[in-house]
């Protein structure tokens, strides 16, 4: 006869698996789920967005998976994206937790992993008055030289890929530590990139194995290679950040790193906490957007004849040949409005999504959203989505001029800055370089492939959680000599005068009431 321990054991695990038998019932539709591993075995690696498109079709735009017992839902609509995560993103904002990432890695010290609570909130606080709307529009002067620059390199330098990295990191590098970057091979701008991707393949290899087991991270590095690779990317992130502040206090003028640890929200914070928010902050800058613009240059290598002439004549009509594009001109050109809108919908640089997680249950739509799951925005899909635009996949910038049918509030948050409370913080400022950048390139140049067109599809693009396009040719001819003598005018009257630039940028601020805290 069973012992009465073992009955009772036996009761209690069948007890157990109904209990979640009934729960997950509850749960959006998915893919039949095997006991204990549910849909591990079929979870993509590679390009997920793919299969994660797939069961979005089939089962519709909530979808439940278990991966091992964590609960996975995927949001395959902009109407359900906005419900979830911007209408209740005081449910939404949190974010998975991670042994490996979240304990080992970063150890707090990156705001895209931190979790919802005081110390996401004190980063946002002491972030804020520098990003705000406002404040974002201060900095002008800074990406008008830098785009100068920017054209001066393209007539005679077809690695465009190379002069966007140098003009987005020498924006974000002048705005945090008063320092220009020359080149995008320096070795702080090299080293900040490679670490914003190794974090995600650092995630993606050894969260599998510690995060299953979550015993192994007491495990000695020398017997634990993922420990030994987080306590290196910590390391690495910490001599390049701390090196890179340390240019901000020494530089001459105002800057960001002054004026963050100036705040009095940083009293309680080290340098090294600091140094790892200017860090994260200008390497996410460089990658999110030098990867927007190369998406914009494959757009006009495939799909330029359709829209580049109309767009030209809008240029040629609101600024003629004689001067280079301004921000003033900006609002006068609804047709580059829509093409910068367009290279946004085209191609996300995250197509697999950004996880979100609840911080309790949730229902929507009579389904049940556990609390800690991943809740997972596919933007692939979303950019795909037929309810909203027809004909997705080809680069269409008419579909965003006026009201359109779909209208543009019902797609808010479609861009590349995510939604609710954890939307990109600097996407003011990102905004503003792009959309000066697309317009005076377009201006000074015709921009097609390098030979024949490339035909776009899944493969033309990396697998990774940023999504780049792969390697492609494109030949930037201008138009005209007396542009070309235009942009090389230009650049020879620039005042390559930081310290001042950035004091009159301070000066700015302080005359339109926004306070400075240095």
């Amino acid at each position: 006869m069973p012992s009465s321990a073992v009955i009772l054991a036996v009761v209690l695990l069948l007890g157990y698996f109904i209990r979640n038998k009934i729960r997950s019932s509850k749960f959006p539709p998915g893919p039949r789920r095997l006991p204990v591993i549910g849909n591990l075995l079929e979870a993509p690696e590679g390009a997920p967005w793919i299969k994660f498109n797939e069961w979005i079709q089939q089962y519709g735009p909530l979808v439940s998976l278990d991966f091992g017992g964590t609960n996975i839902i995927l949001i395959g609509t902009h109407e359900v994206a906005k419900d979830l995560l911007d209408k209740r993103g005081n449910i939404y904002s949190d974010r998975p937790h991670s042994i490996m990432v979240n304990e080992l890695t970063t150890r707090d010290h990156h705001i895209l992993f931190r979790h919802q609570n005081s110390g996401l909130f004190a980063e946002q606080r002491l972030q804020a008055p520098v990003l705000s709307p406002r404040a974002s529009q201060t900095y002008k002067p800074v990406q008008d030289l830098e785009t100068k620059v920017l054209l001066k390199a393209l007539l005679t330098s077809n690695d465009f890929t190379h002069e966007f990295e140098r003009l987005t990191a020498s924006v974000v590098y002048t705005l945090s530590y008063g320092t220009r970057i020359h080149s995008a091979d320096e070795w702080n701008v090299r080293e900040s990139v490679r670490l914003l991707e190794d974090i995600v393949h650092i995630g993606n290899v050894g969260a599998k194995s510690v995060d299953a087991f979550p015993l192994l991270k007491y495990v000695p590095e020398k017997w634990s290679p993922w420990k030994k690779r987080a306590n290196n990317w910590h390391e690495s992130c910490e001599k390049v950040f701390m090196h890179d502040m340390k240019l901000g206090m020494n530089a001459k003028g105002w800057n960001w790193t002054k004026d963050m640890r100036a705040a009095k929200e940083a009293a309680s914070w080290s340098e090294v906490d600091i140094a790892f928010t200017l860090g994260i902050l200008n390497s996410a800058g460089i990658e999110t957007t030098t990867v927007t613009l190369k998406i914009f240059v494959l757009a006009c290598a495939t799909y330029g004849p359709s829209f580049m002439p109309r767009a030209q004549a809008e240029l040629d009509s609101v600024v003629g040949d004689s001067r280079l594009p301004e921000f003033s001109d900006l609002e006068h050109m609804p047709y580059i409005e829509a093409i910068v809108e367009e290279t946004f919908r085209w191609r996300h640089l995250a197509p697999g999504g950004i996880p979100h997680s609840n911080i309790r249950d949730d229902y929507y739509n009579g389904y049940l959203i556990p609390k800690g799951a991943v809740v997972l925005p596919i933007y692939d899909t979303l950019r795909k989505d037929t309810n909203l635009f027809a004909d997705p996949t080809v680069f269409l910038p008419e579909r965003w001029e006026g009201k359109s049918p779909q209208g543009q509030s019902a797609v808010t948050g479609l861009n590349n800055f995510g939604f609710g409370r954890r939307i990109c913080p600097g996407r003011h400022i990102a905004s503003n370089s792009l959309r000066l950048s697309i317009a005076r390139m377009l201006w000074a140049f015709d921009i097609r492939a390098e030979g024949k067109a490339p035909v776009v599809q899944e493969s033309t693009f990396t697998a990774g959680f940023v999504s780049h396009p792969r390697k492609f040719g494109a030949v930037f001819k201008s138009r005209s000599e007396r542009r070309k003598s235009v942009i090389e005018k230009a650049f020879s009257e620039l005042e390559f005068d930081t310290p001042r630039m950035m004091d009159e940028i301070k000066q700015e601020q302080i005359r339109i009431g926004i306070p400075t805290r240095a």
